[in-house]
């Protein structure tokens, strides 16, 4: 964002109305440039308060019910006394050394099923072959087991009782009471107004600096990277990309700079460093931070550089220039990086896509689509992600640091066919062009501009329950200022906003000043 004056505005914070995300199964991945600004997991546990019958075993009211996809169905150990109907268990829980219920009933022996020896234990049956379940309900009317632990795979690990993740405590081991979801968590708060965006302060207490990047997850835990900028300086040059991480995208530790600014070269003094983003090479596993580099006009030596680490937080290493086979360079300024899980991509403006070497350090094709610019004339911040079977780009217009209305396209692969969409953010002042017949041509600028931002990032957020899609984009400092804007860029603040989904559709309809994110369900609410 680096041309272009935009009208200045005075907006109001003001919550429009409640939203609904559609949670779609899918991989996401998307990025962006430094001028301007979730996929499905597994089902989760559920435990029932009615009764579970294992074919031919016995039958357990309240007991563990294990549910869809990562669940054992069929069989439990219930805390008070069982009675064995019917010899061996078909499909239900192979118990080893099991609860042993102090004063049940005994029954005789079923072969496979379920010995009672003055309590239930229950030593045959099938076992689950899912997901382990590890927390839940907790049968607490039994006696506790005396012979050790329960291992089941695929189903409850009983401790002096059974646990199941998704499970409610039971009372009497006979009736659920309660039911909790255990995948829920951790909730991160997000808050911020629409004329600041969010100011995140990390766990010392300093203002969280990393702007025009990328969230890479690794584990259970999210990294943030970007463009660190000086508090003393107004030029923007590049001074290192640093990084903070959370689990729960709204606490921040500054993991430090993990490219610091070289001694001399392509990121050495009075060079421009931006857009970094990180990717994990699916082929090797190496972490490769891809960015653009050039000289303080911008244009001159601007290019594509990379560099490597071998975890995900430690030093980045500076390899050089990105370049094919014959030492063709990218030769672009706004870019970003992403793999859909096979492959590995660089995207810049102007709807370029370098599909990546197997080992990511090395471009093997290029290829130009240009109905991602709409009618921009060659995009800036490119923001690529992909959500169920849908490829989505979202881009900017040329306004400098100041924020304009951000526009998206689709696809379903990165190789096209590219169809230009709309704008992903309300737009009151959209007029049409009558040469492309696209809407907002880059002279008429909203008062909403994206909610003052510009697209860098698209974070999928899965949990047990579905899918949240997070926009990333950066409030610029000074982006409502007509003169000056980017002069203070440590300033920059965060809007983070789920996307809404409508189909193949997208858009924040509204600002959202204050939402809440469950990592772990893969929801958000207000």
């Amino acid at each position: 964002m680096r041309s272009k004056l935009a009208k200045k505005s005075v907006l109001s914070d003001t919550f429009l109305g409640s939203v609904i995300v559609v949670a779609l199964s899918s991989v996401g991945c998307s990025g962006s440039e430094g001028e301007g600004a979730g996929s499905a997991g597994g089902s989760p546990a559920a435990s029932s308060g009615g009764a579970v019958s294992a074919s031919g075993g016995f039958t357990s009211s309240g007991g563990v019910t294990s549910a869809s996809s990562g669940v054992s169905t069929g069989g439990a150990n219930s805390g008070g006394s069982a009675s064995a109907t019917g010899g061996a268990a078909t499909g239900g829980v192979n118990t080893v050394g099991g609860a042993k219920s102090t004063g049940g009933t005994t029954n005789a022996s079923a072969t496979g099923g379920v010995t009672n020896t003055g309590g239930a234990k229950a030593t045959g049956g099938a076992t689950g072959t899912l997901a382990t379940e590890t927390g839940g309900a907790k049968s607490t009317g039994g006696a506790p087991s005396t012979a050790g632990t329960a291992n089941v795979t695929g189903g409850a690990a009983s401790t002096g009782g059974t646990k199941a993740t998704g499970g409610a405590p039971a009372t009497g081991g006979a009736t659920s009471v309660g039911g909790t979801a255990a995948c829920s968590g951790p909730i991160g708060t997000l808050s911020g107004p629409l004329s600041t965006g969010i100011v995140f302060t990390d766990t010392s207490g300093n203002r969280v600096n990393a702007h025009g990047g990328g969230i890479i997850k690794e584990g259970n835990t999210y990294y943030m990277h970007g463009e660190y900028f000086l508090s003393t300086t107004t030029d923007n040059n590049f001074n290192g990309f640093s990084m903070y991480s959370s689990q729960d995208l709204a606490t921040w530790k500054n993991e430090g700079i993990i490219l610091p600014q070289q001694a001399s070269g392509l990121l050495g003094p009075n060079r421009k460093g931006e857009r970094p983003h990180i990717i994990k090479c699916p082929a090797t596993g190496e972490f490769v931070l891809y960015a653009h580099a050039a000289d303080v006009t911008y244009q001159a030596d601007k290019e594509v550089v990379y560099a490597t680490s071998a975890t995900v937080n430690g030093q980045y290493t500076l390899k050089g220039s990105l370049t094919n086979a014959s030492g063709t360079i990218a030769a672009h300024s706004d870019m970003s990086a992403l793999t859909d899980g096979t492959k590995a991509y660089v995207v810049t403006e102007s709807g370029h896509v370098y599909t990546l070497s197997t080992d990511c350090h090395s471009w093997v094709s290029d290829v130009a689509y240009s109905a991602v610019n709409g009618d921009s004339g060659g995009s800036e911040s490119p923001t690529v992600f992909k959500a169920g079977s849908t490829y989505y780009w979202i881009g900017s217009y040329k306004t400098g640091w100041r924020a304009n209305n951000n526009f998206y396209s689709t696809a379903p692969a990165m190789t096209g066919p590219w169809t230009f969409q709309d704008f992903i953010a309300p737009v009151t002042d959209k007029t049409t062009t009558a040469a492309t017949g696209q809407p907002n041509p880059p002279n008429v600028i909203s008062d909403q501009r994206t909610w003052l931002s510009q697209s860098t990032w698209v974070l999928p957020i899965t949990g047990c329950t579905g899918t949240v899609y997070m926009y990333w984009g950066d409030h610029w400092d000074g982006t409502l200022d007509t003169t000056a804007p980017g002069r203070h860029n440590y300033l920059t603040g965060y809007v983070f906003q789920p996307l809404v989904f409508n189909g193949t559709k997208i858009s924040m309809p509204t600002y959202l000043t204050t939402w809440k994110l469950d990592v772990g369900a893969g929801t958000w609410s207000l």
